[in-house]
């Protein structure tokens, strides 16, 4: 069992319908994969370089699964914010007056140099707080500040509600009220 680790609920004989099975699996190229089933809930999947860390993430996700808060984050920390941003200026910013396109294309400039090689996953309140801080340290009004973390927030909505990207929350939102 050195190489594959295995947690299930049973009584007995009789496995619950309801149980969770999570399984670690060396791979071929030496890391660790960890993949928990649960019915009723998507298969989720993740591979770590050390074994302790696949157990780790295997406990909470099943803890989660088991609190029904789980959320399937693999979209999250694939998607760049600089192809999520690109998305949302083609489908949300084009129903809007001309006026506000024109706006949100030159906030969305700004947004991109600074946050455009982070996952959505990797946007944090902290960073986003650091950015509107260093804005204004620019010398940049505090509206035009307000206008761009709107803008980012209104990108996390919509990857949240629309796109069914799995965020636990939105970053800017949490950062407005820090200073």
């Amino acid at each position: 069992m050195d190489s594959m680790f295995s947690i299930k609920y049973s009584f007995g004989t009789f496995t619950n319908f309801w149980s969770i099975m999570a399984t670690i699996t060396k791979t071929p190229s030496g890391t660790w994969k960890a993949v928990i089933r649960k019915v009723g809930w998507p298969t989720a999947s993740k591979n770590f370089r050390i074994k302790r860390d696949a157990e780790d993430w295997s406990r909470r996700t099943e803890d989660e699964m088991v609190r029904g808060v789980f959320i399937q984050r693999a979209p999250s920390e694939r998607l760049t914010f600089d192809v999520a941003l690109d998305r949302y200026l083609k489908e949300v910013t084009v129903t809007k007056s001309a006026f506000t396109q024109r706006g949100e294309i030159s906030k969305a400039k700004q947004l991109k140099a600074v946050l455009g090689k982070y996952s959505l996953a990797a946007i944090t309140p902290d960073l986003v707080a650091e950015y509107r801080d260093n804005r204004l340290a620019e010398g940049k009004q505090p509206n035009t500040v307000r206008l761009e973390l709107a803008l980012l927030g209104h990108l996390f909505t919509v990857a949240i509600q629309e796109w069914r990207i799995g965020l636990a929350g939105n970053p800017p939102i949490f950062s407005w009220g820090q200073k």
